[in-house]
């Protein structure tokens, strides 16, 4: 189908030269008043590119074209300005009320027909473009939709647990899973994968799928960490890794082991006091195949009362408006308080609120509370 063309001047002899020159390319459309313009601008289909006079009488052309802007319906259509009005305050009037051009009379007809043509090329583009987005906005949310039911769709054990998870987007790169073996582990992983988004998010079905099934299989931790790292480091791309923490209470809740690989430093608070400080030892998972894991094992002892707090970097990386990371140093006298259940854990996100003077945040955040 040719592209629509609407006319508009209160000039006949315009209207019969551009109609002359613009209809063997283009469906013309002539409109000899600013009113009939209005008009001829909702008949469908409606048109491609609008030639537009300033100088007619009732309704001038700074007014349509103000009306056309002001209207979801014809707010897209491009407007060349075609006038006798040739000062630069008028060209620079036309241009911030939203034409795309501005061609002063007499015209010469073969430069009118190189701007219609460039504009309409313009106007596909940006079509196609907005059309592609839409159909990756769609796909997105498809994918979206596909991770939460597959990470939904494990079980979390939430025994002896507090926790929050307040993702950037609806996929988050930050993953938190937790699961009790048949002999009666619980194994807690707590994982920060680069970035957030789908490209961060896409990793966690396969390391949920891999701890839980090695988990009731009565996998030892060892083998469930080194499982994961072998198959992150031969399916995720280059560049995409996961910071994670590996967490393995007794059933007597009296011992237990941990792996930290790239997370910050873990806790263990006993009565308000820090009582171990548990840093990474091995690089994030996903970049080195052959990692020595069995010699990165924490081995863990508790009393009654202990927890142990492990967290992303989102929270400790959160900064003020004058560029200041919030830091070990605001959040273990927090987790002190949490420790002896004199802070509710959920009050983190105020303070980092407060701190940052911001409601969302940069990174996901994410943080455990595992109670012994």
């Amino acid at each position: 189908m040719k592209s629509t063309i609407l006319v508009v001047d209160d000039t006949p002899e315009n209207i019969d030269i551009l109609k002359g020159a613009l209809t063997p390319l283009y469906t013309v459309r002539p409109a000899p008043s600013g009113r009939i313009a209005l008009i001829a601008a909702d008949i469908q289909p409606r048109p491609d590119l609008i030639l537009l006079d300033i100088m007619m009488p009732g309704m001038d052309g700074y007014a349509v074209c103000r009306q056309l802007k002001a209207r979801a319906e014809t707010r897209d259509i491009p407007i060349i300005f075609v006038t006798a009005k040739t000062s630069e305050a008028d060209e620079l009037l036309g241009l911030q009320l939203g034409a795309v051009d501005y061609i002063t009379k007499p015209f010469r007809v073969p430069i009118v027909q190189s701007r219609i043509k460039t504009h309409l090329a313009l106007r596909a583009a940006t079509q196609k473009l907005a059309e592609q987005n839409r159909m990756l906005v769609d796909e997105r949310q498809v994918i979206e939709s596909i991770l939460l039911k597959m990470r939904q769709a494990d079980l979390f054990h939430e025994q002896h647990l507090r926790f929050i998870v307040s993702p950037v987007e609806t996929t988050a790169g930050d993953l938190l899973l937790s699961t009790v073996t048949p002999d009666g582990r619980q194994l807690i992983l707590l994982g920060d994968f680069t970035g957030h988004g789908l490209s961060a998010a896409i990793g966690g079905p396969l390391v949920a799928y891999i701890l839980h099934d090695l988990a009731e299989r009565n996998a030892s931790s060892l083998a469930i960490f080194t499982v994961i790292n072998d198959q992150l480091c031969a399916r995720l791309p280059t560049g995409l890794f996961f910071a994670a923490a590996l967490i393995e209470i007794a059933p007597d809740r009296h011992s237990g082991l941990l792996w930290n690989a790239g997370l910050p430093d873990c806790l263990v608070l006993r009565q308000g006091v820090v009582q171990a400080t548990l840093p990474s030892v091995l690089p994030p998972l996903g970049i080195v195949g052959a990692l020595d894991i069995a010699a990165a094992m924490a081995p863990l002892t508790f009393l009654t009362g202990d927890r142990l707090y492990a967290f992303s970097d989102g929270i400790i990386e959160a900064q003020s408006p004058a560029g200041d990371l919030f830091g070990y140093e605001r959040l273990q006298p927090f987790l002190l308080m949490a420790s002896q259940g004199t802070q509710p854990l959920a009050q983190l996100m105020t303070l980092l609120a407060s701190y940052t003077g911001a409601t969302t945040f940069e990174d996901d955040i994410t943080l455990v509370e595992v109670q012994l």
